[in-house]
């Protein structure tokens, strides 16, 4: 089993988190990135349970609204692109899209142009992206078709999109792009059926699953901060939606994590 998606926050027990992981029959995590804390939090991680915490960096659509300008752009891709480097990085993220919040055509725009961006970048380097998207599915699909690596398409390593929530239609679009689908805690919430619906549906290779710690505990663990140990109650309830075994669907969420995040 496979956390592919969570934040080390700071002041989590980063250690605990991870010797829990283990215990419960995880065999690796990514942790992601996308702000400066949170970048600092999957570098913790990597180092201290190397080769099972692999680490992602990014900037999440939150830093948009600082980007100032072209030349400020070009200078903050150059330093990420050094991080990714240097850290021996699985991943760009977290990075995407989220027009939840009111944001005008203006701040959409410039999380576009950061999004686009990161998306070349990573290209660039041959590595997958963790991609958030919320509220705004055609620009997402838009832009990584435009942005995303022709050969991690192909091999179905171009990344995941975490936390996926979205229908049909929107699955159908990604999965060519050979993007996979991160199934956190929301399939086990009492309200999504919809969610639960659509599992079924998608291409068994490209299924994940995730924690999205520090948030979105699962059932039957609501109300408490999530941490990656937690993912086996999400890959229970995604094996009974997809009528496997539970021992075969753990190897299959790990063996797809593994070929998109672990591949380097």
């Amino acid at each position: 089993m496979f956390d592919s998606h969570c934040h080390f926050e700071p002041g989590v027990d980063a250690a605990g988190w991870i010797a829990r992981a283990r215990a419960a029959g995880l065999d690796g995590l990514l942790a992601c990135g996308g702000s400066p804390e949170a970048d600092e939090g999957a570098r913790l991680a990597a180092g201290l349970a190397p080769g099972f915490a692999l680490a992602a960096f990014g900037l999440d659509r939150d830093a948009a609204d600082a980007v100032a300008g072209p030349a400020d752009m070009a200078a903050r891709m150059a330093a990420l692109e050094r991080t990714l480097l240097a850290e021996r990085a699985a991943a760009v993220g977290e990075i995407g899209l989220d027009y939840s919040r009111g944001e005008d055509a203006a701040a959409r725009a410039r999380q576009r142009a950061l999004f686009a961006a990161q998306l070349r970048l990573a290209a660039k380097l041959g590595l997958p992206c963790s991609i958030h998207s919320r509220g705004a599915e055609e620009d997402t699909v838009a832009l990584l078709r435009e942005n995303l690596s022709p050969e991690l398409a192909a091999a179905g390593r171009a990344g995941s999109l975490h936390c996926f929530v979205g229908t049909a239609e929107f699955a159908a679009a990604l999965a060519p792009l050979g993007l996979c689908f991160g199934l956190s805690g929301i399939v086990t919430f009492r309200n999504a059926d919809a969610l639960r619906a659509v599992v079924p549906l998608l291409p068994r290779d490209r299924i994940l699953v995730e924690t999205d710690s520090p948030w979105l505990a699962p059932v039957p663990l609501r109300g408490r901060p999530c941490e990656p140990a937690f993912a086996v109650h999400t890959a229970r309830r995604v094996a009974e939606l997809l009528g496997l075994p539970e021992r075969e669907a753990f190897a299959l969420f790990s063996a797809n994590a593994r070929r998109v995040f672990a591949a380097r």
